[in-house]
């Protein structure tokens, strides 16, 4: 749109190969720089999303000692262990070395696990890191969003009713807006596509060196008997292609099923299996007191988060309710209160992102934009079809390229050739001056509109400011 009015002659519409020679390198520049962002960034972007506590062997002995002993025996460099507050048990890693890479569990895989079930899920979440699946799946994240972000600014995409005015006005911008969703919704399929396709496979391969390490399959087995459709916790869909257990292939998330994993940990490691081998179990069983027993005190209740826009988020990661549109009051937190700036940004981006679930054609519209997509191209047939059935003159009136004109007249307009500029020579050639007739009807038109648009708004801001809110689509904080 920008290039419409600041250079015409090298526009997609205009020429295409212009366009590719001299802005195709800075725009690939701009996506690898957001990519490498992105993927730097991944580790920390995890542990922030699902709240990560950072431990060490003086507060969970049991947990870092078993992964030490894995990562050891898997010739990985230790990196950073974290904690994840949630009763549901589940495990993931990202990134690599003392510095980028982490393990993390859940407090519910911790308590539900014996030492050697324990030892299998940390032997094969440090297998990801000896075979590089972290970086590939560091790469995959960072693919996904940058997808995602390019789909959010997408400002061509269809996603209200009330976007389908403008090609109402400016016929054209309906090809673009439908141009500009089948190649986002292009983008986001590849990406699922890419993920899918590395965790289905890399998943297979860490079970294996978890049974080559560790020599107990059954341990990997009954891992999984335990964990299999119990693992989503709190915000845990924002990162499901890096858990132990997530949502399986067949149900729109990357992973392969419990069951399929179970029966080839147990084809490769039948000749392992032991059922009487005795297990290795050094959990703290604690003492069970009645709530209210004299002289004890209750379990502590959990102290509500403090700070803002801490959101809510269902099984696929997105909130719950609509964050707040953007302000100035919420740009302005990027200075005031980072943090809730950032929470209040992946929340909308979470909020706007295109999901499995939307049922999104090829164009990428939704179900609910059909009818009224519908119902503007057939308006807007039956208005522009020509007296002469031209299919060629139809055809120009939704061409792309038009808008390349109309970016012309708005640059180069002039001021009507009144008179006085025809006697002073600023006119353009051949041009005639206005009558004084023509100068007022002109601006009639200027002072009937002007005057009845000016009273609306008034009028709405004083008695119906809701109107203007739905006008713009502006949803305030709560």
């Amino acid at each position: 749109m920008i290039l419409l009015l600041v250079d015409r002659q090298h526009t997609i519409l205009t020429d295409p190969v212009a366009y590719a020679l001299r802005y195709a390198a800075p725009l690939v520049l701009l996506a690898a720089l957001v990519f490498w962002h992105i993927y730097r960034r991944h580790a920390q972007f995890v542990a922030t999303a699902l709240n990560v506590s950072f431990v060490e062997r003086a507060q969970e002995p049991r947990f870092v000692a078993i992964a030490e002993e894995q990562c050891t025996a898997l010739g990985v460099r230790l990196p950073r262990f974290g904690l994840i507050e949630a009763p549901e048990p589940n495990a993931l890693t990202v990134g690599t070395g003392p510095s980028a890479g982490m393990i993390a569990v859940t407090r519910g895989l911790l308590d539900r696990l014996d030492d050697d079930e324990l030892a299998a899920v940390l032997a094969h979440e440090a297998s990801h890191i000896r075979q590089g699946d972290t970086r590939v799946l560091a790469a995959n994240h960072a693919l996904m969003r940058t997808a995602v972000l390019f789909q959010t600014h997408n400002v061509l995409r269809i996603e209200d009713w009330r976007q389908l005015w403008l090609p109402l006005v400016l016929p054209p911008v309906l090809i673009l807006m439908i141009a500009g969703g089948a190649a986002t919704q292009a983008s986001m399929r590849y990406a699922r596509w890419a993920q899918r396709g590395v965790r289905l496979s890399r998943d297979h391969i860490a079970d294996g060196e978890a049974v080559r390490v560790t020599h107990f399959p059954e341990a990997l087995v009954s891992a999984l008997e335990k964990i299999g459709g119990h693992g989503a916790f709190r915000h845990s869909a924002r990162v499901d292609g890096l858990l132990f257990d997530g949502r399986a292939d067949r149900e729109g998330g990357t992973h392969p099923t419990a069951a399929d994993r179970i029966a080839a940990i147990t084809a490769l490691g039948r000749g392992l299996m032991d059922p009487g081998r005795r297990r290795r179990d050094t959990r703290r069983q604690p003492r069970l007191v009645p709530a209210g027993a004299f002289g004890r005190r209750a379990a502590p209740v959990a102290e509500p988060i403090e700070g803002r826009f801490h959101f809510e988020y269902d099984a696929e990661g997105k909130p719950l309710e609509e964050p707040p549109t953007p302000t100035m009051e919420m740009l302005w937190l990027q200075f005031t209160d980072r943090a809730a700036y950032k929470r209040w940004i992946h929340g909308l981006t979470a909020w706007y992102e295109w999901r499995a679930s939307d049922q999104r054609n090829a164009l990428g519209i939704a179900p609910r934009m059909i009818l009224p997509l519908a119902a503007v191209a057939m308006f807007l047939t039956v208005f522009h079809w020509p007296a002469d059935n031209d299919p060629a003159k139809f055809a120009r009136v939704f061409d792309p390229a038009g808008a390349v004109g109309w970016a012309s007249k708005i640059v180069d307009f002039e001021a009507p050739c009144d008179e006085m500029r025809f006697e002073q020579g600023r006119c353009k050639p051949g041009a005639r001056p206005m009558s004084l007739a023509q100068q007022r009807q002109g601006a009639d038109i200027i002072l009937i509109v002007m005057p009845l648009l000016m009273f609306f708004f008034l009028y709405c801001a004083i008695f119906s400011p809701k109107t203007l809110l739905w006008l713009f689509r502006v949803k305030k904080e709560r």
